[in-house]
Order: C-alpha cells, then structure tokens, then sequence
C-alpha cells in the first residue's frame, strides 16, 4: 500500500492475534495502515515510533491491562482518540472507560468495523477543523467531561495547583472541587 493511498494509521492493541489479524485484513483491504501489538508494552514502542490516528485496545490483556494503559496514556496528555474492546465488559467498565478519556466502547467480536472506523476519524477531522475545539457531534457527557478536564487542568496550572483560589473560580466548594477532579481523573498535584 502506498503511503498516499492510506486514509488513515490505526493501532489496535489486542492479544488474540486471530481478531486483531481479522480486524487488520478488513481495515487493510480499505487502505488504512494498521499496526498491531499484542500487549501494553508493545502498544507503547509502537506510538514512539510513529503517530496514529485511532487506537484500538483490548480491556483485558496479560501484563498490564488496557483500562491502566488508557488511564496512563489520559494522564500524560496523549490525544489520539482510543477505543477499548471486550468480549465480556460489564456497564461499569463501560463507563469506567469514557470517564478515563476513551471516545468510544466497542463488544467483541466486532461486527461492521469499517463504518464505525470512518465515523472515528471523520470526527477527529471535524474537530481538528473545529476554531472552538469543541466535538459538537460528541455525546454532551463525553464533551462536557473533555471540556471540565480541559478547564480544571488549565486553571491548576495556572494557579500552581491551589485547590482554593481554583474552586473560587469555578465557583465550587472545595470538596466538592476534590470530588470532580476524582471523578475527572485529574491528580490534583500533577495537572
């Protein structure tokens, strides 16, 4: 495939080989350049080696998991929109995963890949050519949370970290202040 063909690079990060060789063929066939690996370490030298547009990771991998690697990557500022997948999640891990920052929660084995890999990184353009910032086409959960994230982060640093003068501006108690930031996912010392 030549480099001006493809519509887009993908990740999928998955340690059974037949579904993630599955998903790589489908996708390939349409000209997306997909990289495969097959646990967090592996995901980890592949996105220092090049940049992707989408990633796919599975929840439950050996070593460590894809729910502590989307929750590392959030926390270091990575900003290439992931997908967890599961065979067997339940709700909760469901909204454990958009809270830590993933765009979307898929049930394995996936069925119709391709539109739903179209819409991903249609969106991811709609946003880059978005002056606000702002993914309108995000459910109001999913950009509220982006945009309280983007907010705290920005007024803690800006503050160096000083939870009072930071909820006097948002206009929260401080308790309350600490229980967003939880539920955001923010450490309130490293933002």
């Amino acid at each position: 495939m030549s480099e001006i063909n493809i519509i887009g690079r993908i990740l999928i990060i998955d340690d059974e080989s037949i579904n993630a060789e599955t998903m790589k063929d489908t996708l390939e066939d349409v000209n997306y350049q997909v990289s495969l690996a097959a646990n967090a370490q592996e995901a980890k030298v592949a996105i220092q080696e090049k940049p992707f547009d989408l990633v796919m990771m599975d929840v439950w991998m050996p070593g460590q998991d894809g729910m502590s690697l989307l929750e590392e990557w959030t926390n270091a500022g990575f900003t290439t929109p992931i997908v967890m997948m599961s065979g067997h999640a339940e709700h909760k891990d469901v909204i454990k995963a958009i809270k830590l920052g993933a765009v979307d929660f898929l049930k394995k084995p996936l069925h119709d890949i391709l539109p739903l890999v179209r819409r991903l990184l249609s969106e991811k353009v709609e946003i880059k050519d978005n002056n606000s910032g702002v993914d309108f086409n995000a459910p109001l959960k999913v950009a509220r949370n982006l945009f309280e994230k983007e907010y705290f982060n920005h007024h803690l640093q800006q503050n160096n970290h000083n939870i009072a003068t930071v909820a006097a501006l948002a206009g929260l108690e401080r308790t309350t202040l600490y229980r967003k930031l939880k539920d955001l996912g923010i450490d309130k010392n490293k933002a």
